[in-house]
């Protein structure tokens, strides 16, 4: 095994499967709900967000669309249009299970039950419809995860190693233990179990693991337009994360009097190591 190797994994491991691990446990290890905690956590969560669109995936997917045509205005839109695809295929999901779940309570209130069962019917519908973003949410970090660990790999290959991957995954870091513990957490606010959550949240950060050590091997040999697609549509899927499923949380549901503030920190933390 090389150094390059070794460091490849040991990074990849510290940057995506441990903190994505860890961010999952912290929910659980706190009895009560802490919404000061909760709203730190998904405000900075949203800066490292916004630095990695806008300052990572989408100018590299804009980067390698480029290489595809000789005027770069086509590359630009074909990176658009297949991000603005990625975020409406995903809020069209979204309603269409809100739909369903909301069909089953006009079912339900049909019946003309008493006022325990009512309420008993309104919990479980209110657990039904978190658990349904809960799980579009993982699934539109999933999709994020492919790229993002498909690009650290890609770091053990470059002429700054290791101090390139290094930094990549001290962002990478901070970035998958906020969200770790913001999928965690949702899944926690369903009502699911501590090792259904933890699992589930874990397992996806297992994909940006094994995508590193993908991303180390095959991406010399990736071809562009395959490259441009999976950096698309893994902003699409985190842009309708950010908007929403995150946004209008710490607007709505966790203020804080220090959310611009945390806000403009995580972006510059995250913007000054991922342009290190």
């Amino acid at each position: 095994m090389t150094m390059n190797t070794f460091y490849l994994f040991v990074f990849s491991f510290l940057g995506t499967l441990f903190p994505t691990f860890l961010g999952s446990v912290i929910p659980f290890i706190f009895k009560k709900s802490h919404p000061k905690i909760t709203s730190f956590f998904i405000t900075f969560a949203i800066g490292t967000i916004i630095s990695l669109l806008f300052m990572e995936l989408i100018p590299h997917a804009i980067e390698h669309s480029n290489n595809i045509f000789d005027n770069n205005m086509y590359g630009i839109l074909l990176s658009l249009v297949i991000i603005f695809i990625t975020g409406l295929i995903f809020f069209f999901l979204h309603e269409f299970m809100h739909k369903i779940t909301h069909h089953h309570k006009h079912d339900e209130d049909d019946v003309s039950p008493c006022h325990d069962h009512v309420h008993s019917n309104e919990m479980i519908l209110q657990n039904k419809i978190t658990l349904t973003s809960s799980l579009i949410y993982l699934f539109a970090i999933f999709i994020h995860n492919i790229p993002e660990g498909f690009v650290l790999g890609t770091f053990f290959n470059g002429e700054n190693f290791p101090l390139s991957g290094l930094m990549m995954t001290i962002s990478l870091f901070i970035h998958n233990l906020i969200i770790g513990y913001s999928i965690s957490s949702s899944f926690k606010k369903s009502e699911k179990g501590k090792l259904y959550s933890i699992s589930l949240t874990t397992l996806n950060g297992l994909v940006s693991f094994i995508l590193a050590i993908i991303g180390y091997y095959f991406s010399i040999s990736f071809p562009e337009i395959v490259t441009t697609i999976i950096f698309a549509i893994s902003s699409g899927s985190l842009l309708y994360v950010l908007i929403i499923e995150l946004l209008p949380s710490i607007f709505y549901e966790y203020k804080n009097k220090y959310t611009f503030l945390i806000l403009a920190f995580s972006f510059v933390l995250s913007t000054f190591l991922l342009m290190i």
